[in-house]
């Protein structure tokens, strides 16, 4: 029963890859369709060369990749280096697709390896040719050199009335069939033309290569990591068959009831492509239902936030909504930055509670909503130390309106730990930075006030533990916006800024926001604030919320890393210092391959600031939408 369930997955795997398939392949071939009769100069020079990095080198890999990359762009798609290879020569584009398993050889035959075969039957391809489908690439030998010399766009295939199958494709820089300078053109060919050799096909799991002692290349590495993804090889995924490989197979033959041949044959890798397809399927399912749970247990809280938070969603790049907010008066308590005015449970000066940190506010630079008046007191809201919404009533006089600085504002969000700063509304710059901890025995009071504040007080450095903080600059009460901290030694001659440099992009204060200390690329850093923003009065500072928000997306081709020997992290660095530096580099993946097994296994790192999981994010944010639609809200 196993086995029929495996199989069905299979089939189910193939018909959505399929569907998919054709999607891309009307994308691709839109583009090409449009760029027929584009011709090279006399000298050679052509658009798509200069693309590649050769403006008049040979340019027939060079189209292909390119009109990859227009559908990608005009599409929103993701293909160039997923679906398609990113190629400037055939030999590169071609080892591309036997790395992915999707090369068919029109001789049924891959080189260095064995015969190739279909998974859905165990057909061999030399018994039923191939039939390139729409979107498929053609790989063609003309010079007899060993060696690839050209590749088109498969447009669509017809028969003969004598069953002859014949090939129809889009091509550039076709220098044997085409004219002189060589254009973008239609070309076609007989399928048993004695030129072609092979297809990078757009469907998984179609064929699969034999394999055996003294194979090598693409289909043996490809083979030896799915014997390690199975569990039965530890070996190297060199791309040469050896003891150690032939010992794996004959392991996994005799645990599947299959006979010992030590070779890697139709049969067993028939077997093991039913065996990951159902693990790959599970692993999928298994972290879509556990990210959607633990998303849905959020619900409440959701609603909660969003209906009582000050913000709601956030675009930092949306500079006229940002600017309107950034210069919007505020109303402030009117006593000194250092002062705490406590709130009464009523118009009646009953102090609201004696908690050390809630029940009051900063004044002159905390931001306060006026909630209500009565009998000349004020009912008021804003973030407490907790940065949980409070309310409370302030004696008659106590407030005063503020108009913020017209020059200059700044965000610091939460949710991405960015630091976004504005003149005259535009975005001049983005800055790493680390707002409270979210974690450990003080959380909740480490946790960054979020509302809108007043920049105050220039109060420059000072100590926290053996922490040394440099050009704070005040904001609201205890907590300051300064320079990313050093780490000083017991005896006072060594700073270290590398472990809090290394924090930026996540929480780690203690309720002040740290800024980073070198210049990005814009020239900006904090002491940059410090130097030029101390004669400004009034710069408004926003700290946004991150509760009941969306998680930002994440493209599916972002390059990410991972140690293939034993990590258990991806990371956004490829030399992450979180990392034994044995490992590094890492080795690259996309944000897209996270979704498929065994990289479902994988865990973002915090080191490096690597993106929640994409369905973390997937499922969190469609919470979000039903929380909004609950509220019967617009986000």
């Amino acid at each position: 029963m196993k086995h029929i369930i495996a199989f069905i997955l299979s089939l189910l795997l193939m018909a959505c890859s399929a569907a998919l398939a054709d999607e891309q392949a009307e994308m691709l071939l839109a583009v090409a369709v449009n760029e027929l009769g584009y011709t090279a100069t006399k000298g050679g020079y052509s658009k798509y060369g200069e693309w590649g990095g050769n403006a008049y080198g040979e340019w027939c890999s060079e189209f292909v990749s390119w009109c990859v990359n227009e559908a990608d762009a005009y599409y929103g798609t993701s293909m160039l280096g997923n679906d398609y290879p990113l190629q400037t020569s055939c030999d590169g584009g071609s080892t591309w697709f036997q790395t992915e398993g999707r090369y068919v050889t029109v001789s049924g035959t891959l080189k260095d390896a064995g015969k190739q075969f279909y998974y859905a039957d165990g057909v061999y391809v030399e018994d039923s040719p191939y039939i390139p489908q729409r979107g498929d690439l053609v790989y063609i030998e003309w010079y007899k050199y060993n060696r690839l010399d050209h590749v088109g766009i498969v447009e669509y295939v017809t028969q003969e009335a004598d069953g002859t199958y014949v090939i129809h494709t889009i091509e550039g820089n076709n220098k044997m069939l085409g004219p002189e300078p060589t254009v973008v053109a239609r070309y076609s060919y007989r399928l048993d033309d004695a030129s072609l050799r092979g297809y990078g096909i757009r469907r998984e799991n179609l064929v699969g290569t034999e394999v055996e002692m003294g194979s090598s290349g693409e289909a043996v590495a490809r083979y030896q990591r799915q014997l390690k993804e199975l569990g039965y090889y530890d070996g190297d995924c060199a791309g040469k068959f050896c003891k150690a490989t032939e010992t794996a197979t004959k392991e996994y033959q005799k645990a599947k009831g299959l006979s010992q041949t030590g070779r890697g044959d139709a049969a067993t890798q028939i077997a093991m492509n039913n065996e990951l397809s159902a693990l790959r399927e599970q692993a999928q399912a298994q972290a879509e239902a556990e990210a959607q749970a633990q998303a849905e247990s959020q619900l409440q809280a959701a609603k909660d936030a969003i209906s009582s938070s000050w913000f709601g969603e956030f675009d930092p790049y949306d500079e006229e909504a940002v600017w309107a907010r950034l210069m919007e008066p505020i109303t402030v308590l009117d006593v000194d930055n250092n002062e705490k005015v406590y709130l009464s449970d009523g118009p009646n000066g009953n102090r609201k509670t004696t908690d050390a940190h809630r029940g009051f506010f900063y004044g002159e630079s905390v931001a306060v909503r006026v909630l209500e008046e009565q009998d000349g007191w004020s009912k008021i809201e804003a973030y407490n130390d907790y940065d949980e919404l409070e309310q409370g009533w302030v004696r008659p006089g106590r407030l005063k309106t503020v108009t913020p600085n017209s020059t200059y504002g700044i965000v610091v969000d939460k949710m991405t730990q960015r630091l976004y700063f504005y003149k005259e509304g535009k975005l001049v710059t983005t800055l790493l930075c680390s707002t409270g901890t979210a974690s450990g025995s003080n959380a909740g009071y480490n946790e960054t006030a979020s509302g809108e504040f007043l920049l105050c007080s220039w109060t420059g450095g000072f100590w926290s533990g053996n922490l040394w903080c440099e050009q704070a600059i005040r904001f609201n009460g205890g907590d300051l916006m300064h320079m990313v901290p050093a780490v000083v030694s017991a005896d006072g001659t060594v700073y270290d800024y590398s472990i809090c440099e290394s924090a930026l992009g996540k929480r780690a204060s203690h309720g002040c926001i740290r800024v980073q200390r070198k210049e990005n690329e814009d020239g900006y850093n904090h002491q940059w604030f410090w130097q030029n923003l101390r004669s400004e009065k009034n710069v408004k500072i926003i700290v946004w919320d991150d509760d009941g928000r969306k998680l930002p997306e994440v493209d599916d081709a972002t390059p990410m890393y991972y140690n293939p020997d034993g990590g258990q992290n991806y990371h956004t660095d490829q030399n992450c210092s979180a990392v034994r530096s044995t490992y590094l580099p890492l080795t690259e993946i996309t944000y897209g391959d996270l979704k498929r097994y065994p990289f479902t296994e994988l865990t973002p790192c915090g080191s490096c600031g690597a993106p929640s999981r994409p369905e973390v994010i997937s499922a969190w944010n469609s919470v979000i939408d039903q929380a909004y639609e609950e509220l019967g809200l617009t986000p």
